[in-house]
């Protein structure tokens, strides 16, 4: 597979099941931050484990084991907030949703096989994307918690409870 079209599955997928699923994608994008967090704390324990338990030593499987505890929180949370957008929401929700895709490219592909990150890395696309990570991830975060803070602030306004 050309390292192009793995750097375009790992921005596009998120992209597309955040749409099709019609899920938030501001939560989407927190859930793939505590993956993050998780799999940057736990990836290399967890793999270590379960090399162990299926008696070997494979880069192949350390990598599905981070792989997998940086995406399932933001998988599972994209499934579980399914049609929680809807209408012009939907409108607002595209950009977090490309933020989501492009943040989950970054900090997917240091955790690929050797083989295929060297691949990858090597190409025009990832050094662009590199280069403006800070931006990138800066971006995501301030464009997710703005959409969370609006969207809890409406409901708080204008409401005047009478004692």
């Amino acid at each position: 597979m050309t390292p192009l079209i793995v750097i375009g599955l790992l921005a596009g997928l998120p992209i597309v099941l955040l749409i099709l699923l019609r899920s938030n994608a501001a939560v989407v994008f927190l859930a793939l931050c505590t993956g993050s967090v998780v799999q940057q704390f736990l990836g290399s324990d967890t793999a270590k484990i379960f090399n162990a338990s299926i008696s070997g030593n494979n880069s192949t499987t350390a990598s599905g084991v981070q792989l997998a505890l940086l995406l399932l929180p933001a998988l599972l949370t994209a499934v579980f907030l399914r049609k929680s957008v809807n209408g012009a929401k939907m409108l607002f929700n595209i950009i977090p949703a490309v933020s989501t895709g492009v943040v989950t490219a970054l900090l997917a592909v240091p955790l690929l096989s050797p083989g295929l990150r060297y691949s990858i890395t090597g190409t025009a696309v990832w050094i662009g994307l590199e280069q403006f990570q800070a931006v990138i991830v800066g971006a995501a975060v301030f464009m997710s918690l703005l959409i969370l803070w609006s969207s809890h602030l409406k409901g708080s306004f204008g409401k005047h409870k009478k004692h």
